[in-house]
């Protein structure tokens, strides 16, 4: 028998239910089709079954749900975590980058007070720890971890503020040792021909032998005199047997004296540089003629200002030597 014929018998088949009072009274009974019958029993195992798998589906998507939103809570702190550490990472890249700055002008500083032009392509200007350059294949192209990125910036901040701290006491040494140089009485202070060495010599007014406690530049009345060095002059004025004189205090022990000048154009406490004119050549005091007596001490000891002088014996200056 078919499924259809059977279908078909079902709806000619009754089931009869009998309702039986304790009594034993009004008896009372009412058939169903069994078609009927069977259809709500079906619908009712169906409705059921359906319930159950939309109720595990629900609980089955809200524990997805729940799962999803945590891991994007998690993700979330990550993204805050590592946004943080970006923004410290480029603070710190921003602090290494003025100290390259700093390092740059320190050198520039440098170069300027000893004469150099800054190179175009100087090495200052380029981080040069080895520790910050790791020797990483081309073909990884992963990115360093955060944090061996903040030992590197720390170890590159630490040995620029070394070098910062070296180049400032570097620049203080240059600054010491330019301004030595330039407070050194090594200019010639006149132009001239030298006629009298320091040393024994016979005098022009006894004839005999006599010590010349410096050098003489003899030059027409007049010749511009110039300071041998930077310094302050401690006297201007007349001094017996010198006649107009100027002397200037150096430090680090030198003195240079200027004698038989027509005209003293500094005063005592003046700060004079090297090369600046400080007197016109004449012949005061005692002299035979327009010429600029010179000396040097040196710890107050008077030396032979050729020992000092850089353009002496014909040097730049025009200084003729005897």
């Amino acid at each position: 028998m078919s499924f259809f014929q059977y279908l078909k018998q079902l709806r000619k088949e009754h089931l009869t239910f009998v309702v039986i009072p304790h009594s034993g009274k009004g008896t009372k009974q009412f058939q169903l089709n069994k078609f009927l019958l069977y259809s709500i029993f079906t619908s009712f195992a169906i409705l059921c079954i359906s319930l159950v798998v939309l109720s595990y589906t629900f609980i089955s998507t809200k524990y997805a749900l729940y799962a999803n939103l945590n891991h994007l809570q998690q993700l979330q702190e990550i993204n805050e975590k590592q946004a943080l550490e970006i923004s410290e990472l480029k603070n710190r890249t921003s602090t290494i980058h003025e100290k390259l700055n700093i390092l740059s002008e320190l050198e520039q500083k440098i170069r300027s007070m000893v004469g150099l032009k800054m190179s175009v392509n100087s090495s200052s200007l380029k981080p040069t720890s080895r520790s910050f350059y790791r020797n990483i294949p081309s073909s990884d192209l992963s990115p360093l971890p955060l944090e061996d990125t903040d030992i590197d910036l720390d170890i590159l901040a630490a040995e620029m503020d070394s070098k910062i701290e070296n180049l400032a006491e570097l620049i203080h040494d240059v600054d010491g040792q330019l301004k030595a140089i330039d407070a050194l009485p090594d200019a010639m202070p006149a132009e001239g021909k030298i006629t009298s060495k320091f040393g024994y010599r016979i005098s022009p007014f006894t004839g005999r032998r006599q010590f010349h406690h410096g050098i003489d530049i003899a030059n027409d009345q007049g010749t511009h005199i110039v300071a041998a060095g930077t310094g302050i002059v401690t006297f201007s004025g007349w001094n017996t047997g010198y006649g107009k004189t100027i002397i200037i205090s150096h430090g680090n022990g030198y003195r240079s004296v200027y004698a038989h000048n027509s005209e003293n154009l500094v005063e005592v406490g003046q700060k004079v540089k090297k090369g600046d004119m400080i007197a016109k050549m004449g012949s005061t005091g005692r002299s035979t003629g327009p010429h600029l007596h010179f000396e040097i001490h040196y710890k107050g000891e008077q030396i032979d200002p050729e020992n000092v002088l850089k353009n002496r014996l014909g040097g730049g200056t025009g200084v003729q030597k005897k």
